[in-house]
């Protein structure tokens, strides 16, 4: 994902840090010196923000993890300030597998407040009551007015120290579950519900279901969020906008891939082509880009055999160069990719949006037969949508 930087791989998976996470510490600052915090107090802010987002990453470690044991990969887990992004490379589609892949992210976060209540029952064996009593009134006290300040002073846990943050670390495990499990995507709730109705109505309609659902709890979201009912109006009515949004894209998403179901690449595939040579000018495909009929093109060497792929940036490279004279092997990729005419528009696209491929050498009996290029695949959707 661009403006991110990997800070380390765990079970083979790459961690990056989304260049926004530095906002954390910049809010940390802030609420340290709004509230007259010395130094002591803004680091311990920091160092609870800090564990929030290790929590967030067992949490999407969760979905990787369980995702891997039915065969689908995870590129990478991504830390932003608003949470967590584990980007697989497809949800599984069987729904009893996408069920358990959904639900596994909420359940870390389970047995991480059992084991921090656990922990706390015997560190702070004095305090024991105190410190589940606050964390109950914490979390029954979200709405209405800001009581906050009273519930410290009923149980008299001290604002500093490891109690209170440690306490609060349990509250807000407990409120990842629940936020989690609210039945709107992009949140785990919308795919586990979308998963049991899959189960009876098939992935498209449950979906449709599923994405209404989301798109109605966003609108109150941001109903709520406006009318100021809780005291986090403004993030809560921009949880809102993303959630319907979201769920829009999902519905918009699923509907695409069966579309793309109901054809083979032989239904996309353009036979008439141009073929060009690796000893070729750089003059040649500069003229045909110019002319606008084709944008990405295949090059085979000398026997006719397929070598690489031309693609539209390669060529604009030499056009700016003024590199008209140097032959297509300079330019030329080697990492062309050949699919068959019986595969799937799914698996088309995805090489396409994911893999970033601008043209596909689709072969039969070991000679390319025809391509499938970003253009064609375009036009089909706009057709066929």
């Amino acid at each position: 994902m661009r403006g991110s930087i990997k800070v380390f791989t765990w079970f083979g998976i790459p961690v990056h840090l989304h260049w926004s996470f530095g906002l954390i510490f910049v809010y940390a600052l802030w609420i340290g010196f709004s509230n007259n915090l010395d130094t002591q107090g803004t680091l311990w802010i920091m160092g609870y923000f800090l564990s929030v987002f290790a929590c967030v990453l067992l949490h999407e470690y969760g979905h990787a993890l369980t995702a891997r044991r039915y065969g689908v990969s995870t590129q990478d887990i991504i830390l932003t300030p608003i949470g967590g992004i584990a980007r697989l490379e497809r949800m599984p589609e069987k729904p009893v597998q996408e069920f358990f892949v959904a639900i596994a992210g909420p359940m870390v976060n389970v047995v991480i407040a059992l084991l921090l209540y656990g922990f706390g029952m015997v560190l702070f064996q004095e305090e024991r009551w105190t410190l589940f009593n606050w964390f109950l009134e914490q979390f029954l006290h979200l709405s209405g007015d800001d009581n906050t300040a009273e519930v410290i002073q009923d149980t008299g846990v001290p604002t500093t120290g490891v109690l209170f943050y440690y306490s609060l670390l349990l509250v807000t495990n407990i409120m990842l579950v629940v936020f989690n499990l609210i039945p709107a995507f992009p949140m785990d709730g919308g795919r586990i519900f979308r998963a049991l109705l899959a189960i009876r109505l098939g992935r498209v309609r449950a979906t449709q279901l599923a994405s209404w659902l989301g798109q109605a709890v966003a609108v109150a979201f941001i109903g709520i969020g406006i009318s100021g009912l809780w005291g986090f109006g403004i993030p809560l009515a921009l949880i809102g906008v993303f959630v319907f949004t979201t769920a829009r894209a999902e519905n918009a998403v699923v509907r695409l891939d069966a579309l793309f179901r109901r054809f083979k690449a032989r239904d996309l595939m353009r036979p008439q082509f141009t073929r060009l040579s690796m000893n070729d000018w750089m003059q040649t495909p500069i003229g045909l880009l110019q002319q606008g009929l084709e944008r990405h093109f295949l090059v085979f060497d000398m026997d006719e055999h397929l070598s690489g792929v031309l693609e539209e940036s390669d060529i604009i490279a030499a056009l700016k160069k003024r590199d008209l004279s140097a032959e297509i092997s300079r330019y030329a990729q080697a990492n062309v990719r050949v699919v068959y005419p019986d595969q799937g528009l799914d698996y088309i696209y995805h090489l396409m949006q994911q893999r970033g491929a601008g043209i596909l050498a689709v072969a039969e009996g070991g000679q390319v037969i025809g391509v499938i290029d970003r253009a064609g695949l375009q036009n089909f959707m706009r057709l066929h949508q």
